[in-house]
């Protein structure tokens, strides 16, 4: 099963497109930045919950990080995560022009032992990533997982737009495909974002994996935007009797 997800709940495509025909050319003050991350995971998980009887802590930072100040690229073979996460790799690269950057990040081969005792197996997916562009003011961003099994967490739509959530209530949540504007404008895309809950039915630990996250910044100065355009799979009513109509009729078209 392919699952592919894209932002502004577009039906189609992966790729999330670098505006490479801007109007002018950015001076140096309007570098725009951006970063990205293979996995990362900060998680207290209770005892017997891995294999063993000894609950962990376990704070890995950013693996395989890089920037628009460098690295351009960085990438780690075979990730244990402490028995947490594995991955056969893990990648991520960031290129940057005048006034425009993109950013991506990949995971391969991903299980998530982690998630075995409430999914009824260890949930496994073939491919992770997730990446980004900023150019001319724009912001866009998309993430797409493929081969994806989570056992009784559950299943993913076919298409779907930004954080999609799945788990069990008060235990654990996945989220798919999440984005966070922040408030300096840009965008950050996570394509998989696992939460232990710290609640009354606690069962897992607590804390935070995060499987290929990318980051974009706009640039300083906005050029001015063209009306936008319906993407695939959104639908828009034109009144009856208008001119796109023709014979006065309602119309949609998508």
């Amino acid at each position: 099963m392919r699952t592919t997800l894209l932002r502004a709940g577009s039906l189609a495509g992966i790729t999330a497109a670098l505006l490479a025909g801007s109007a002018g050319v950015s001076a140096a003050g309007d570098a725009v930045t951006g970063s990205a991350f293979g996995a990362s995971a900060s998680v207290s998980v209770l005892p017997g919950v891995l294999t063993g009887d000894k609950g962990i802590t376990v704070e890995t930072g950013q693996l395989a990080a890089s920037s628009s100040t460098g690295p351009a690229s960085a990438s780690v073979a075979d990730v244990p995560l402490k028995g947490l996460v594995t991955a056969k790799a893990i990648s991520s690269s960031v290129v940057t022009g005048d006034g425009t950057v993109a950013a991506k990040a990949s995971v391969a081969e991903a299980t998530l032992p982690l998630l075995a005792p409430v999914a009824g197996r260890v949930p496994s997916i073939r491919v992770i990533s997730a990446r980004c562009a900023s150019a001319d003011g724009h912001v866009t961003g998309s993430s797409d997982l493929a081969g994806v099994n989570l056992g009784r967490l559950g299943t993913l739509p076919a298409a779907t737009g930004p954080n999609q959530r799945l788990g069990i209530p008060g235990v654990a949540e996945v989220i798919v495909n999440e984005q966070v504007q922040r408030y300096d404008g840009g965008l950050e895309i996570t394509a998989l974002h696992v939460k232990l809950l710290d609640g009354d039915a606690k069962r897992l630990g607590s804390g935070d994996v995060k499987l290929a996250s990318v980051t974009c910044g706009p640039s300083k100065e906005h050029a001015p935007q063209a009306p936008p355009r319906p993407g695939p799979g959104q639908v828009v009513v034109v009144p009856a009797g208008a001119p796109q109509t023709g014979d006065g009729s309602l119309a949609a078209e998508g």
